[in-house]
């Protein structure tokens, strides 16, 4: 495509637009910091977006934001809203971690200005978003717009999955979410309940590792990031708290019974609450310091 937009140059969105721009694909960037708009703006070649009209001529839109209110709110409020803006048979590609519930709601809403919309989380951190090896799961209701995205989010990609109709892709992400955040939770219980009883969490690591209880969690996050005291994996704790409530949110949507999403979302929110928006891997330090 000869004009992509893109909006949200946070710590994923910078990386992966670096790989979009290196595509040679022609892009426009957005983002409510204007010092971070001008300064990847001129190292990209992109051109910087000063007014919703700016986004004209994109025949895509990429949008990696904390969430569906700030991809509506940039689509439809942001000086007026980019959506209006674009032409017909254009498509919003939302790489955030979105609530699945908004995302086919958000569809609609686009598909009065002639635009489609395709959902297309990513999974992978920031090293994968850096060298463009992120997973990526699509949901889209139509195929003509998954046909026309899958080469934009390619460039960021290493392997793409269809997953479905338009908000699969995002239900997937937040289950995921979920999935590794049970890990996460487990992971640091299991370590605080062993170093209490006189294990040494360096052992529990290796042991884990070797053995049935071992995940990306313990291989990749509790001995370089928790253990070694770092706490720097660059996955913000209210992120992970507000993607393993969106799973929640979906398993009560459809009235399944999920003990463990609640529990996970509980312990996540309570870190959440004492702490504040740190590192995830510090809500082991709120854990650690809970009595029994």
């Amino acid at each position: 495509m000869s004009q992509v937009g893109f909006i949200g140059l946070g710590t994923m969105g910078a990386p992966m637009l670096r790989n979009l721009a290196g595509s040679g694909a022609g892009t426009i960037v957005f983002d409510l910091d204007a010092a971070c708009v001008r300064d990847l703006a001129a190292e990209t070649g992109a051109a910087p977006a000063r007014a919703a009209s700016d986004f004209a001529g994109a025949e895509a839109v990429v949008t990696m934001l904390p969430t569906s209110d700030a991809v509506a709110e940039a689509l439809f409020d942001w000086d007026g809203g980019i959506a209006r803006h674009l032409p017909a048979g254009s498509v919003v590609i939302d790489m955030s971690s979105s609530d699945p519930t908004q995302t086919v709601r958000l569809g609609e809403r686009l598909r009065e200005h002639g635009v489609d919309l395709v959902d297309a989380p990513v999974s992978g951190a920031v090293a994968k978003a850096t060298d463009a090896t992120l997973s990526i799961m699509m949901g889209a209701d139509s195929e003509a717009a998954a046909e026309r995205a899958t080469p934009i989010v390619r460039t960021m990609s290493a392997v793409v999955f269809r997953t479905g109709k338009l908000g699969t892709g995002h239900a997937m992400k937040a289950l995921n979410n979920f999935v590794a955040g049970a890990s996460t939770t487990a992971a640091c219980e299991a370590l605080i309940a062993g170093e209490r009883f006189g294990l040494a969490p360096e052992t529990m690591v290796q042991i884990l590792n070797a053995s049935t209880g071992q995940s990306f969690v313990t291989s990749n996050v509790l001995g370089e990031h928790v253990v070694n005291g770092r706490f720097a994996s660059g996955f913000g704790l209210a992120l992970y708290a507000k993607d393993v409530r969106i799973a929640r949110s979906l398993t009560q949507a459809i009235a399944h019974p999920a003990p463990v999403c609640e529990a996970v979302s509980g312990a996540l929110d309570d870190a959440l609450d004492e702490l504040g928006n740190v590192d995830h891997t510090r809500a082991f330090e709120y854990w650690k310091d809970q009595e029994a």
